[in-house]
């Protein structure tokens, strides 16, 4: 058998005895540089070849997979869509089936009804440069995309020489006014094919579809999904100028120094006091050690965004009662930490020390049910920190007494003493601590103290080698001991 099939089995065994050499006698990382190079140029080019491969098959997967017919492959197969086909096959994420699949939809080619030979591609030129394998499902849909936003308002000969333009980028390609071949250049990343496909469709369609304001407006859109692995996915498109306050609020997390040039990572500092220009251990100030990516930073700032926002009392009711996040968990679970809790409204799942810090940051509401379910007792504890109470305690602390965090105004109250342990609602065992520390305060090295109602932290060793208790919070008169004055610290 002389097939595209048999010859990739072959190419499959041919591999499969070079990599195993090279894995097994461990040469890859003795290559020189230009071998490493040359190593992976080989592979990107018989990976598009290979891509090119599966989109062609994919062309057929659709077509045998049409409304009309009895025989659907996908159906033979077990499967309802072509891009579960293809995923399975293919053995791939859904994301990249279906990246082959809307690529299989650019490059079909319908037969003629008489001849029964096929029509050209919708962009031959492209098609070409994917048989040739100097161009992938990346470049490609990075390429087409921006002229199918325009499809209606782009004429068939200004599509067509767009498509030659492109594929001769693509090929690396160039050519005279009078379209000779004169030479040949370096060949293209996606993103230089995006580039030149933008700037032709600003040329063919200067107008574009309709104001791109009006445009975003009917396309916005914000969803939150279900819970899968301890992680809730958001998903949408937001206006530029809600992006831009969002973006704002969180840079002013992310960056809350405001007397000094921002962190370029994004980390906190520590603030130098009026008459100490070290840290504890005697080492000048420096940035803490802060091992979180910018990813999860961001998402810690916007959940702080969205504990302010809860405690700012400004939203309307919901069932005669302002937003109140609901977390049920049972009285054995909760005294002793383990266990799991529920998210009322959205049925989730979360530990119940977390449950533990949305009772500290908000408040418990008792309700008790008897043998059958009926409810016996209902009533509240005492446990939220007032206005009054918060504004001391923010007058007191400043802001997160973990040293260089975040304002006032981004943190929740923490009991120090936890309150399922006897703790009291009161300034005395109150202290600010932003979203991120309020939550893993439990694992990491820092310790909180209160001493005659003054916070004491307790840092890690890299902060303090002595480890020794700090008074937390903003500078406030003390008098030194034996009385001789008064100092700020």
């Amino acid at each position: 058998m002389n097939s595209i099939v048999a010859h990739l089995e072959d190419l499959d065994r041919s591999l499969a005895v070079a990599s195993r050499g090279a894995f097994d006698g461990e040469q890859i990382p003795d290559l020189p540089d230009a071998e490493i190079s040359a190593l992976l140029e080989a592979s990107g080019r018989i990976q598009k070849r290979i891509e090119a491969l599966q989109v062609e098959a994919s062309v057929q997967v659709l077509e045998r997979s049409a409304p009309m017919r009895d025989d659907k492959i996908t159906e033979k197969y077990g499967w309802s869509r072509p891009v579960d086909l293809v995923r399975a096959l293919t053995r791939t994420e859904t994301r990249d089936a279906n990246r082959v699949v809307k690529t299989a939809r650019l490059m079909s080619r319908t037969r003629g009804m008489s001849s029964g030979e096929f029509v050209p591609a919708r962009y031959p030129a492209l098609r070409a440069a994917m048989v040739s394998g100097a161009i992938g499902t990346a470049g490609l849909l990075a390429a087409i995309e921006p002229l199918e936003q325009s499809r209606d308002r782009i004429l068939d000969d200004e599509r067509l020489e767009a498509d030659r333009q492109l594929a001769d980028l693509a090929r690396g390609i160039i050519r005279d006014d009078e379209g000779r071949t004169v030479g040949t250049g370096p060949l293209p990343a996606p993103e230089d094919l995006r580039l030149l496909s933008r700037v032709l469709v600003a040329y063919l369609d200067p107008d574009g579809a309709e104001p791109s304001d009006r445009a975003g407006a009917r396309a916005r859109s914000f969803s939150i999904g279900r819970e899968r692995d301890g992680r809730v996915p958001i998903r949408g498109d937001i206006l530029p100028e809600v992006a831009g306050q969002l973006q704002l609020l969180q840079d002013s997390i992310l960056n809350p120094r405001v007397d000094g040039p921002d962190d370029p990572t994004g980390g906190v500092h520590f603030t130098e006091s009026n008459d100490e220009a070290v840290a504890p251990n005697g080492e000048p100030h420096a940035t803490p050690a802060d091992d979180r990516t910018r990813a999860q930073k961001m998402h810690d700032a916007f959940a702080m965004i969205v504990n302010a926002a809860a405690r700012a009392g400004e939203f309307p009711d919901i069932g005669g009662a302002a937003p109140t996040l609901v977390v049920t968990v049972t009285a054995e679970d909760y005294a002793t930490g383990s266990g799991w809790a529920t998210v009322l409204n959205t049925g989730d799942r979360i530990p119940s020390r977390i449950a533990a810090q949305t009772g500290c940051a908000g408040g418990i509401q008792r309700v008790l049910f008897d043998e059958n379910g009926r409810i016996a007792a209902l009533g509240t504890s005492a446990r939220i920190f007032n206005a009054l109470q918060r504004r001391a305690i923010t007058l007191r602390d400043g802001g997160c007494v973990i040293p260089g965090c975040v304002p006032a105004s981004w943190c929740e109250i923490h009991h120090v003493v936890e309150y399922a342990d006897g703790g009291p609602t009161h300034t005395d065992n109150g202290v600010l601590l932003c979203w991120w520390h309020h939550r893993n305060l439990h694992l990491s090295e820092w310790r909180i103290r209160m001493n005659r109602g003054v916070p004491e932290v307790r840092g890690p060793r890299w902060w303090d080698h002595e480890q020794r208790w700090h008074p937390a919070g903003s500078p406030r008169p003390r008098v030194r001991t034996g009385g001789a004055g008064i100092r700020t610290g």
